[in-house]
């Protein structure tokens, strides 16, 4: 890998000086003779006006355009309220060339005061994905990454808040280009910590390309956060509130100082509340029924901050630091009753369950990244990113447990328990990437090395007489390593005016190792795997007419275990459930097709199929006569087609719509260790859809919703769907905005599911407090001279994703 490494740096420096070049240079003005900034400056050819090069003229309207082969050129300059002006044909010979400074002229017909409004259409549709504008949605205000998730075109959240595109986990989760350091439960907690105000776009990425880590296989999730773009000193602050069942708070702060050398940029949000959920679980097993009633709470605080600087040294290179980090405190819990009873007894509950439980969990996340970029104006690039990061958490969940007996003589007793479970895991990783120019197209390549390591620990204690006495049956600690080295080449040409071509080839090499220590003996105390795979990708893009598109593209993509999944030992959820890992989860393997149309930038349609090898399912299995747990097993395949339909248009200058219409088939096959067959399938849909008013006086009116139909994984899911309603004021010369919306109108906001397999029975209906007022206040201030920031991803993508820690 070191003599791969010093080959790949050589390579890629050594393409940076193989030309002889030229350069030109000179100064923009205006008739007074004064500078004018920031102006665009295009060098074309003279033979067919074909644009060679260009760039942005500095604050004192100085540009030096460079890597200009021998050749006849003119040059094109453009600038807010001046005229566009070309310059008479030169030619580039042997040397520099330097100019007298241009004159570009006034434009008469500007107005003496012009508000330029740049608005974001809600959803963009794009070669490789899809991207939800948040700050376009009136009733994105006051909402949680996960809520706003599920609103996003083709995304479902479960009754178990896990991500599904299509019916079907297996997405990546990344949050500013990088990967979310959790999975499962605990990213959902992560998500609903974070408020839309925070957030920029989702972009939905269902096919990438061979330069993205290979993991995901239905592809990336990216929450894009906001990130200022403007010259000079300037910033944001917001404050919000949600009033439901108990008020929530959060707000956020942004500031940046840009110039010519220099950006620096830091934020921090709070978010404060306590969100509701109700729950009825009836369940049967052995001629059993366990009928219970859920009512919990899920109390979190959190603390998001980041700072960065990129410094220029000049046009070309540039290197940055960020740092980004997360402080939470999460208490989730609440009162339950279970009422037991043989089922064909006229009274079922010959016993009762009383619990009331409490996981207070601390967590803390920090990323550093160093980069270094190189860029010209010949279209090479090189990126070279160094990351560090490191999880904590520390929960504890108490769970005391009383049975009484109603019907008979039979005295109460109690079963009381405590869980510890510390969890410490750092990431380190390293990546190159490198592009350039080749005959008509581009060739990117690169190569990443990243190093994981997570130690899991849990602590079982009885507690008998108050005192916590630990149970060495069911405490063991966990930990698992995991080295990938990874190198790609992709490559883009358009073969002519109608024709665009993608090729991408990816290559992963993966060693992992998983150490179990206990008191208890154990056959799984090692696990050692090593692994070798390549992921294909292409896109080919067909242009039929002005108004209709044609893309067809594909990825080959694997989607790894969890680490704390991999971790054989049980964990006790509550006295009845309990989970358990699997070491021997084999990662998941997919091939996805895609077939789009786009019309007129507005309707879209795309038709796609995936097969998916070894996909990973949750099922629920029998524990002994009366319990039960949760364990994560491969099935053998699934496959699926879909169909999505997406339509945003204005019908009027004061109204548009937009809807997203995915129609889906879905089969699960899989025959199991314990003799259960899986042999599902589906057909079913989900929809987004919302309408904008935009009023006089810089009102705004939105009506929006979601709905999705009933679908079948391992069990049946019921439809849900909730409609919002908001209203929008802009004031204070657009500075300021208040956001004012009224979540789930009709009070739909509630599902369930049911399921009959492994001789257990299962009917689960809730309902979450997704009824609110919310507003939202934002006022911008300092600088509004836009000038376009650096937008770069660190180079853990994959690993972090991976981490179960809320």
């Amino acid at each position: 890998m070191k003599n791969l490494l010093l080959v790949f740096l050589f390579t890629s420096i050594s393409q940076l000086v193989y030309a002889q070049t030229f350069s030109v240079k000179g100064q923009v003005k205006n008739q007074q003779n004064e500078v004018v900034s920031f102006a665009t400056i295009a060098v074309h050819v003279s033979k067919d006006s074909s644009l060679a090069k260009a760039d942005i003229a500095d604050e004192n309207g100085s540009f030096k355009i460079s890597n200009l082969k021998a050749g006849k050129y003119f040059i094109k300059i453009t600038a807010v309220s001046f005229n566009p002006f070309s310059s008479p044909a030169f030619e580039v010979v042997d040397k520099d060339l330097e100019f007298q400074p241009f004159t570009v002229l006034a434009d008469t017909k500007q107005l003496n005061e012009v508000k330029v409004v740049a608005a974001k259409p809600l959803i963009e549709v794009q070669n490789d994905k899809i991207v939800f504008n948040v700050e376009g949605s009136v009733n994105a205000t006051g909402l949680t990454a996960l809520e706003l998730l599920q609103k996003s075109p083709g995304v479902q959240v479960d009754r178990d808040e896990n991500i599904l595109v299509k019916g079907k986990s297996g997405v990546r989760i990344f949050i500013d280009g990088r990967p979310s350091p959790m999975s499962g439960k605990d990213l959902a907690s992560t998500l609903k910590s974070m408020n839309s105000a925070d957030i920029e776009a989702i972009e939905v990425i269902t096919n990438p390309s061979a330069k993205y880590d290979a993991a995901g296989d239905l592809g990336i999730i990216n929450i894009r956060l906001k990130k200022n773009k403007k010259i000079g000193t300037n910033g944001n602050v917001a404050l919000g509130s949600n009033f439901g069942i108990t008020p929530k708070f959060n707000g956020s702060l942004n500031l940046n100082h840009r110039d010519k050398k220099i950006n620096v940029y830091g934020n921090y949000s709070y978010n404060q509340g306590a969100w509701h959920n109700r729950t009825l679980d009836d369940q049967i097993l052995n001629n059993i029924a366990y009928n219970k009633t859920w009512n919990g709470i899920w109390r979190d605080t959190s603390h998001n901050a980041k700072i960065g600087m990129d410094y220029f040294i000049n046009s070309k290179h540039t290197i940055g630091i960020s740092a980004n980090g997360r402080a939470s405190d999460h208490n989730g819990g609440g009162e339950s009753q279970t009422l037991i009873g043989n089922r064909n007894l006229a009274r079922p509950d010959s016993a009762i369950l009383n619990s009331r439980t409490s996981n207070p969990e601390q967590n803390k996340n920090l990323n550093i990244n160093l980069n270094y970029r190189f860029a010209d104006t010949t279209g090479r690039e090189l990126n070279i990113d160094a990351d560090y990061g490191i999880f904590t958490s520390r929960g504890i969940s108490y769970q005391p447990n009383t049975y009484e007996f109603p019907n008979s003589d039979r005295p109460s007793f109690s079963r009381n328990f405590v869980t510890k479970t510390p969890i410490d895991i750092s990431i380190k990783s390293f990546k190159i990437d490198y592009e350039q120019p080749l005959k008509k197209g581009k060739l990117g390549y690169g190569i990443k090395l990243s190093d994981v390591k997570s130690d899991n620990t849990f602590d079982f204690f009885n507690v008998l007489n108050d005192i916590e006495v630990r149970d060495i049956e069911r405490s063991n600690n966990f930990v698992y390593t995991e080295r990938v080295y990874a190198a790609y080449a992709n490559y883009n040409v358009s073969l002519n005016k109608k024709w665009d071509l993608q090729l991408g080839l990816r290559a992963e090499r993966t060693h992992s190792l998983g150490q179990l220590t206990s008191y208890k003996q154990n056959d799984l105390d090692k696990v050692d795997t090593t692994y070798i795979n390549l992921f294909p990708s292409g896109a080919i893009s067909y242009k039929l007419s002005e108004n209709h598109n044609l893309n067809l593209n594909y990825s080959r993509r694997i989607n790894r275990p969890s680490y704390q999944n991999l971790n054989p030992f049980e964990y006790r959820i509550d006295e009845l459930v309990y989970s358990k890992g699997n070491p021997f989860l084999r990662p998941e393997y997919a091939n996805n097709f895609k077939l789009t149309h786009v019309y007129k930038g507005k309707l879209t349609t795309s038709l796609g199929y995936w097969r998916t090898r070894f996909p990973v399912v949750g099922l629920r299995m029998p524990y002994d006569e009366s319990r039960t747990y949760f364990i994560a097993q491969n099935l053998d395949y699934t496959q699926g087609f879909s169909l999505d339909v997406s339509l945003a248009t204005d019908i009027t200058k004061w109204w548009n719509i937009y809807v997203n219409v995915s129609g889906y088939t879905n089969v699960f096959r899989g025959d199991l260790e314990n003799g259960l067959k899986i042999n599902n399938s589906t057909i079913a849909a989900n929809a987004n859809a919302q309408t904008t008013f935009k009023l006089k006086n810089n009102w705004t009116i939105e009506l929006s919703g979601w709905y999705n139909s009933p679908y079948r994984r391992i069990d049946y899911n019921t439809a849900m769907g909730t409609m919002d309603a908001g209203v929008q004021k802009k004031f204070w010369k657009d500075n300021a905005t208040l956001k004012v919306s009224f979540t789930d109108v009709l009070h739909t906001g509630r599902g369930g599911h049911y399921s009959e397999y492994a001789g257990i029975a299962t009917n689960l209906r809730f309902q979450w407090e997704s009824q609110q007022l919310r507003v939202n206040f934002t006022y911008r201030f300092g600088s509004n001279e836009i000038k376009g920031a650096r937008n770069r991803s660190s180079g853990s993508e994959d690993e972090q994703s991976r981490i179960k820690g809320g």
